[in-house]
This record gives C-alpha cells, sequence and structure tokens, in this order.
C-alpha cells in the first residue's frame, strides 16, 4: 500500500477503537495523530518512504541499519516481531519519560532529558504521518516535532488506556495498532508479509489471490482510499459524540415531516 493509506489505515484503526479504549477528547486527536504515524513506522526498512525521508540523512542512514538487521523490505519490520520490537521501543521510552522530574503541583513532566526518547519518538511518527499525507514537507517535520514537544510536556502520551486487565500507555497501543493496520493492509496486496519472521518467511495474505491489489493501482485509488476517508471520518464523527443513525423517534419524526 501507498504510505497515504498505510497512514489513513493507523488513523481509522484508532478512531474506531477510541470508543472503547475510553479516549477522552482532548487526547482523541493526538492518538489519531500518532497511530496515522505508527501506520507507515514498519517501511522504515526502506529508503524511499516517507517516514525514512522525515528528517534527511539521519532517518536515512537509521533506514539503512534498519534494513540490514531486518533483512530488507517487507521482512523483520512487517511481522509480529517487528510489532513488538517498535512497541517496546515506545513503551520504554514512556517509562523513561514517566520517570523524569514532575511540574510542581500539576503532575506534568518537567523539561529534562528523560523527555528526550519520547519527544525523538513521537517526532518521527508525527513528521512521518504528515509527509505520508504530503502535509507541510520540511514545514510539517518542524511541526512534527512541535507537536512531539507538547504531547510529551501535557503527558497525553502516557494516558493509560484499558486493554483486557491490563492499563497501557497510549503511545504504546497506538504504536501496535499502526503498526498491526501496516501489515493487514501490505497483506492486502499481491506482495504479502511474512508475519512470522525470522522462523519463516512464508508471505501471508488476507484476501484470495483474484481480490488481491497492486500498490498505487487503480483498486488502492478509487476504492482503498476513498473508503478509509470515509471510515476515519465517521468514525472521528462517533468518537466526538455524533450519532452515526439517527434514533428511531428523530428518523419517525423526520418521516412524518416529509
Amino acid at each position: 500500500m501507498m504510505g497515504r493509506d498505510h497512514a489513513l489505515s493507523g488513523a481509522l484503526v484508532f478512531a474506531a477503537l477510541a470508543t472503547t479504549l475510553h479516549v477522552n477528547d482532548a487526547h482523541l486527536a493526538a492518538g489519531v495523530a500518532l497511530c496515522a504515524g505508527a501506520g507507515v513506522l514498519p517501511d522504515i526498512d526502506h529508503q524511499d518512504t516517507s517516514v525514512s525521508s522525515s528528517f534527511g540523512f539521519l532517518t536515512e542512514g537509521f533506514s539503512r541499519l534498519v534494513a540490514l538487521l531486518s533483512g530488507g523490505h517487507r521482512h523483520g519490520t512487517h511481522s509480529i516481531f517487528g510489532i513488538a520490537a517498535f512497541t517496546a521501543g515506545s513503551y520504554f521510552a514512556g517509562q523513561y519519560q514517566l520517570s523524569g522530574p514532575k511540574v510542581a503541583g500539576l503532575g506534568h513532566p518537567a523539561f529534562s532529558w528523560h523527555l528526550v526518547p519520547a519527544v525523538l519518538f513521537m517526532s518521527l511518527l508525527y513528521s512521518a504521518a504528515l509527509r505520508a499525507l504530503h502535509v507541510g514537507g520540511h514545514h510539517g517535520d518542524l511541526l512534527g516535532i512541535g507537536a512531539a514537544i507538547v504531547t510529551c510536556y501535557t503527558g497525553a502520551d502516557l494516558t493509560r488506556l484499558p486493554v483486557g486487565s491490563w492499563h497501557v500507555p497510549m503511545l504504546a497501543i497506538a504504536v501496535a495498532l499502526g503498526c498491526a493496520a501496516h501489515i493487514a493492509g501490505d497483506e492486502l496486496t499481491h506482495g504479502g508479509c511474512p508475519v512470522f519472521w525470522p522462523v519463516s518467511m512464508h508471505e501471508f495474505h488476507l484476501l484470495p489471490r483474484p481480490l488481491q491489489f497492486t500498490t498505487a493501482k487503480l483498486c488502492e485509488t478509487w476504492i482503498v482510499f476513498p473508503l478509509l476517508v470515509v471510515g476515519l471520518g465517521l468514525a472521528v464523527w462517533h468518537d466526538t459524540g455524533h450519532p452515526l443513525v439517527l434514533p428511531s423517534s428523530t428518523a419517525q419524526h423526520a418521516a412524518s415531516r416529509s
């Protein structure tokens, strides 16, 4: 899938689950944006992607290293191992942030070295999402850095969301969901993904071969992309307290007036 659609699929997954995760309106935008960035994160194993070009030679060099360690494009980062590695990185960045000093009386993190790993991680996610959606260019990178600093300082990324019997920081959940959405999206294409890398290199698909599509071709451009946009719009509309279906009494009243 194209980076644009990976970002939209990550945003859609988080927005669709926001009510279940009890995400409040104040943190919804941050969660959707972070998950959009995580939706393109597995492509850090390829240098010609939005996430790899976010911060020039820094991310390009890191991309080469990831590709070397993960076996190339659509290998390690496109597997369960990749999801676990990215999620663990975000979780420990949040834990280090949490261990830092707080602003007296507010409980928010004070500016310190404890914020740096989380700021760097979220800057990459925000900037990658903006680049994938063709918003801002280098100005989008600066906007991503600013958004990461604000998110860290307010502690929005550390908001604990319920996952079964656990309460997990929002940043870790967003990364896990975004990476999973990315892999699921690539499994809709002809390429597939080696989900059980490095144990097995078998490429899994979610659709039978006749229904699989090719990246950036007609099906993705005119079917997948519009569906993602509409789905994201409906999910956010629902998350902000608007019903997707009119109550029966309202519908009957509207019908009677017509």
